[in-house]
């Protein structure tokens, strides 16, 4: 039992515990990283009146909204393909579960050689099609952000597909056959039987897609650097920064608190809405 617990104090208790402090402290790096002294509240209060606290929050919260919304409907669209029977249909399932097997710093090189505006794949095909296919993907303001998120969105697909594809296969079959016998059409029974037995296992879904969407690291890193200017700068990237480009260590535990906290909101909020849609399932 010892041993278990000194483990998991080493693992999670220390780490958690020495944030709080930063988070709570003034620290200094000359000669050595040190705590100068305890400053209470401040690094919270401070990062709550930074207008650079707070663009982060929206864009982190806009990534995510987007990331879930995008991932899942095309998840489930895949998902409703591949739960019917076609010949191939292997094939393609494990086609589709490809992109995840990629890890991350690799597939961020994927799309930045797919985003580059000269020799990029996505402006090639757009200049196939007669278009100019001169867009800056990752240089501007409005764009940069949605080509991270196209990313994203790329590597998560599989994740969603194979559960919206498991939770498919357990609709009860007699349930679509009683609505097709009522004169149900393909979108009402989508819309009125198969969604509503569904949200059980979509919600589940988009919580994880949520909470992964408030630490996305890696891909902003390579594709971005969280520009241009702070276009593409989360939360999680903005504790990056205030920690190792601007060695503000206490800022940067700050932020990352308050980042948990917004996403303990978050997962509240979701949970409580699984609760509801499993109630309305059992109804």
């Amino acid at each position: 039992m010892a041993p278990a617990v000194l483990i998991v104090a080493g693992v999670y208790a220390y780490p958690a515990i020495t944030t709080v402090a930063y988070s709570l402290s003034a620290i200094d790096l000359s000669p050595r990283f040190r705590i100068v002294r305890f400053v209470g509240l401040d690094n919270f209060i401070d990062q709550l009146g930074s207008g650079a606290f707070w663009e982060a929050t929206w864009t982190t919260l806009y990534f995510g909204l987007m990331l879930c919304l995008v991932t899942v409907v095309a998840s489930f669209a895949i998902a409703l393909l591949l739960n019917k029977t076609f010949l191939g249909r292997g094939l393609v399932r494990v086609t589709v579960l490809l992109p995840w097997a990629v890890p991350p710093v690799a597939s961020g090189v994927l799309w930045v050689q797919m985003f580059h505006a000269e020799f990029g794949f996505l402006n090639g095909l757009i200049r196939a099609f007669g278009g100019e296919g001169d867009i800056i993907w990752l240089g501007g303001q409005g764009i940069a952000l949605h080509s991270v998120l196209i990313a994203e969105v790329w590597r998560w697909i599989p994740f969603a597909t194979i559960f919206l594809l498991a939770g498919l296969q357990i609709v009860p079959r007699t349930v679509k056959e009683a609505a097709a016998i009522d004169g149900a059409g393909s979108w009402r029974t989508l819309r009125h039987i198969t969604l509503p037995l569904m949200l059980p296992v979509v919600i589940p879904v988009v919580i994880f897609l949520f909470v992964w969407a408030m630490k996305v690291f890696d891909t902003i890193f390579v594709l971005t650097r969280g520009g241009p200017s702070r276009a593409t700068t989360t939360l999680n990237f903005l504790v990056y920064r205030q920690g190792f480009e601007q060695f503000d260590f206490g800022s940067a535990a700050a932020t990352a608190y308050l980042l948990s906290a917004l996403t303990v909101l978050a997962i509240a909020g979701l949970g409580w809405m699984l609760v509801r849609a499993r109630r309305l399932a059992g109804a």
